[in-house]
C-alpha cells in the first residue's frame, strides 16, 4: 500500500488554521479586559451591622467610584467622624459570570477597637471577593458574595 503525500498547499492551509487558532487562544488568555464599565461611575449607599447578643449596631456610609479600572471605596461612620476606611477593589478574574476582586486598603483610621466592620474588612482583604451582575425585569443588579444586592448603576 502506497501512502500519498500531502500537497504543499494543503500543508500551508493546515498550518495557517493552526496558527490562527493558537493566536486566538493566546489573545483570549493574555488580553486584559476590564470587568468594570469604561466611563466613571459613582454611587453611594448605607450599610449596617447589628449584634443581637450585645444589642450593638453600627451604621456606615459607603461611597464607590470607578477610576482606571478599579473600584475606589470610601467608608465613613455618620456617628463618628474619626472612622474612615479608604480602599480599592481591583478586579482579578472573571469566571462563570462572577467578577472577583481583591481589596487593597489605602487609609484606615478608627479610634474604637473591636468594631463589627473589622470582620468584613478582614474577609475582603484576605480572600477574593466576588460580585455577579444579573438582570431582573430590565433592572440591572449586582449580587455580592456576602448576600448584598445593589441596583446598577447605583443612585447618586
Amino acid at each position: 500500500m502506497n501512502w500519498r503525500h500531502a500537497n504543499r498547499v494543503n500543508l500551508l492551509i493546515v498550518l495557517i488554521i493552526a496558527l490562527t487558532a493558537l493566536g486566538g487562544l493566546a489573545y483570549s488568555m493574555l488580553a486584559t479586559t476590564s470587568a468594570l464599565p469604561t466611563g466613571p461611575v459613582t454611587g453611594g449607599f448605607q450599610m449596617g451591622f447589628y449584634d443581637l447578643m450585645s444589642q450593638r449596631k453600627e451604621v456606615y456610609n459607603v461611597n464607590l467610584k470607578t477610576t482606571r479600572n478599579v473600584l475606589m471605596a470610601t467608608i465613613t461612620n455618620p456617628d463618628d467622624n474619626r472612622f474612615v476606611l479608604k480602599g480599592k477593589f481591583t478586579p482579578t478574574q472573571k469566571k462563570q459570570g462572577r467578577i472577583y476582586f481583591n481589596l487593597t486598603p489605602i487609609f484606615y483610621s478608627a479610634e474604637q477597637k473591636g468594631l463589627m466592620i473589622e470582620g468584613l474588612v478582614d474577609q475582603l482583604m484576605y480572600s477574593n471577593y466576588w460580585m455577579e451582575p444579573i438582570s431582573l425585569n430590565n433592572q440591572s443588579l449586582v449580587v455580592g458574595q456576602n448576600g448584598s444586592i445593589f441596583l446598577y448603576p447605583m443612585p447618586k
